[in-house]
């Protein structure tokens, strides 16, 4: 009894996650805007990361630092300038 409500249950989560049209728009931007400020505060936190670094004379591991805070920079720059995120098959 309880197997088949938990399969009713994941079907309906595969259906809402398969079919976009039944997640409300509102839910839609709450969760991007969660997604960017997310984002924002690791590269934030991962530059303030690489000034430390280079205060303290590790100019290699800032280096490195700086490189993975510049892609996530860009990666996160990429995903607004997006035109949909929607899937066009």
């Amino acid at each position: 009894m309880a197997n088949s409500q938990w399969k009713e249950k994941l079907r309906k989560v595969t259906d809402t996650t398969e079919n976009a049209k039944y997640v409300p728009e509102k839910a839609k931007s709450v969760g991007i805007v969660f997604f960017y400020v997310f984002f924002a505060i690791i590269i934030a936190m991962l530059l303030f990361f690489v000034i430390g670094l280079f205060q303290q004379t590790h100019y290699i591991a800032g280096c490195v630092i700086a490189i993975i805070s510049i892609s996530c920079l860009y990666f996160l720059w990429k995903i607004i300038q997006a035109d949909s995120l929607e899937n066009k098959n």
